[in-house]
């Protein structure tokens, strides 16, 4: 046996023993997979009216184009939702850089499916807001995405998580 190969050999299998000894090392335990950690944490756009403004999980976009300054949002595990939103208006006439209106909720989108939606929370002038709620998930949650809706109107969005 060569000098090369009996040097490697003793430290390949002492590095071999020592990853199966050491507990959790190469796998994850149950805490990393809390209830608290995120589902999802995105940022969000505002949306364009159709015909250019895609229709997400069967709901269409507004009749009027959104921008936002800032916008972001969370879902945890345990279905606590927190979005804010800095600056979401209307940038054309009559609007002229505000928000008309007086409410936002927000859907959660699992499995192409819409999960759950939020209650209604104010929505300022400037297109300032913030939703916190817990929303109903299910277990698996694939390819989740906020859409959020102007008023109680479910079957629109004036932002999505990009």
């Amino acid at each position: 046996m060569s000098f090369r190969l009996r040097t490697v050999l003793p430290i390949a299998a002492m590095v071999a023993v020592a990853a199966l000894a050491t507990p959790g090392a190469a796998s994850a335990t149950d805490d990393d997979w809390s209830d608290a950690r995120p589902l999802l944490r995105s940022g969000l756009v505002g949306s364009t009216p159709a015909p250019a403004g895609p229709t997400l999980f069967g709901i269409t976009p507004g009749t009027a184009p959104w921008v936002l300054d800032k916008g972001r949002a969370r879902v945890e595990r345990n279905g606590h939702v927190e979005i804010r939103v800095r600056g979401l208006v209307i940038p054309t006439a009559p609007a002229n850089g505000t928000n008309p209106v007086p409410q936002i909720s927000a859907s959660v989108v699992c499995n192409g499916t819409v999960a759950d939606t939020t209650r209604l929370f104010p929505f300022a002038k400037d297109g300032d807001a913030r939703i916190s709620d817990d929303l109903d998930l299910p277990d698996t949650c694939l390819a989740p995405a906020v859409l959020v809706h102007p008023n109680a109107v479910t079957s629109a969005y004036i932002a999505a998580t990009g």
